[in-house]
């Protein structure tokens, strides 16, 4: 039932392709953004300007979570009363705005890890060939990678948590209005 419904909160997100878009991009930009200061923070011992710039991420991301949630299920108000009045549950259309967040969220992650792949296979190239080799090969380690999508999943919490108790607030009768319209 569980990945049957997360088939389906794919297939949601796809359906809206700009809004998936659009935040797959910012949140493959704050992973790779965060990552990247958090790399740093780390080979200069911790603290300095870097910190200060994950904390800003850090606030920014538990900002877009939330509104990406709200925005979700506002916009998709009428489907979720349909769907209620068709037999799902609550707990079945939280399943699938969980799937839809955690979907866009891991997108992003697997983009950036794609291309930090492709980063230190082509600086690689270029360097076994003599052509570039003042770049580091490897830009951002896997580890920081990880642990930003470990915050990154943990703020995505936090939206779905919100997103859970607005659907709450959802009554099927709002899919019964306007329709003779």
């Amino acid at each position: 039932m569980a990945f049957r419904l997360f088939k389906k909160a794919v297939l949601i997100t796809l359906r809206e392709k700009k809004m998936f878009v659009i935040f797959t991009l910012i949140y493959t930009s704050l992973i790779f953004l965060t990552s990247f200061f958090i790399e740093t923070t780390l080979s200069a011992g911790g603290g300095g300007l870097s910190a200060y710039f994950v904390f800003i991420f850090f606030i920014i991301s538990l900002f877009l979570s939330l509104l990406y949630a709200w925005i979700i299920v506002s916009r998709n108000r009428r489907t979720w009363a349909t769907l209620k009045c068709i037999g799902f549950t609550n707990g079945n259309i939280n399943s699938l705005v969980s799937g839809i967040i955690l979907f866009t969220t891991l997108m992003g992650f697997f983009i950036v890890v794609e291309v930090l792949f492709h980063y230190v296979a082509i600086i690689g190239y270029l360097q076994s060939a003599n052509v570039l080799t003042e770049l580091p090969v490897i830009l951002i380690g896997l580890g920081p990678v990880v642990l930003t999508s470990f915050i990154f999943i943990f703020v995505q919490l936090l939206a779905i948590f919100l997103a859970n108790r607005k659907i709450l607030k959802v009554r099927p009768i709002i899919a019964l209005k306007k329709v003779g319209e």
